[in-house]
């Protein structure tokens, strides 16, 4: 796993991108790539048969092909991951993206290593050494990404955001902690996310997890002596935040 620790020291794993996954989003990147090729190759002997076939035409017509086709394709993967924060077309679709190794965004250094070993890995051996890499690293690496200090991870789903908060309470309710009126929607997702990851842990550190919360949660509004369990008592403050604030 990937982990990141948020500022409410909360730590969040991201689950690396299978090989299944990242071949899938390459030959989506390639269909891609090649609908551009044809289109661009299309449109230039379209614009060749137009115009004057002189030899000093000819030389600047190829200069022109190698600045709008054999560029663009060369530079797609670095350009697009840079410019759309790790992904790809086809990683966007597949919904996996690149990071720096702690979970964060990569940095271009890291973008610039993975894409320059892309050649060795990927072009020049078919693939065979980057799929061998991911396979014996574990954490959806291949060498240029171990170079790079960055990794390929599933992307979150994104839920909307009264799905995140929502925690449905009557009209009766009557909230037991007032002081949640200080946290902020962001706090409540965090608390909301935590508790809805059991499943994706083991117990025990799941349960670590928990207790940190609910440790930093006390803290900061100063509650203790409640008499609940961890779960019971983030469950109540969702509750409480939900029922002072309407939602």
């Amino acid at each position: 796993m990937v982990g990141i620790e948020t500022t409410q020291h909360v730590k969040i794993s991201y689950e690396p991108a299978g090989v299944g996954e990242r071949i899938l989003a390459f030959f989506l990147d390639a269909f891609f790539m090649g609908v551009y090729y044809f289109v661009v190759i299309w449109i230039w002997g379209y614009a060749t048969d137009l115009g004057n076939s002189s030899t000093q035409d000819m030389a600047s017509s190829i200069w022109v092909l190698f600045v709008v086709l054999v560029l663009p394709l060369m530079l797609y993967h670095l350009v697009s991951e840079v410019v759309s924060n790790g992904y790809s077309l086809g990683k966007k679709i597949v919904g996996i993206r690149v990071v720096k190794i702690d979970g964060t965004r990569a940095t271009l250094s890291g973008y610039l290593v993975r894409w320059l070993f892309r050649l060795v890995e990927i072009t020049m051996t078919s693939g065979v050494l980057a799929f061998v890499a991911i396979i014996m690293n574990g954490k959806g690496q291949r060498i240029g990404d171990i170079l790079g200090k960055t990794c390929v991870i599933k992307e979150r789903k994104k839920v909307k955001l009264d799905n995140t908060l929502f925690a449905q309470v009557s009209d009766a309710y009557e909230p037991r902690f007032q002081q949640v009126a200080e946290l902020t929607d962001k706090d409540i997702r965090i608390i909301k996310e935590v508790l809805d990851s059991r499943s994706h842990y083991e117990y025990d550190n799941w349960f670590l997890m928990l207790q940190r919360t609910r440790k930093k949660i006390e803290d900061r509004l100063g509650i203790s002596d409640h008499g609940m369990k961890g779960e019971e008592f983030l469950e109540t403050v969702i509750k409480d935040y939900n029922a002072i604030h309407g939602k």
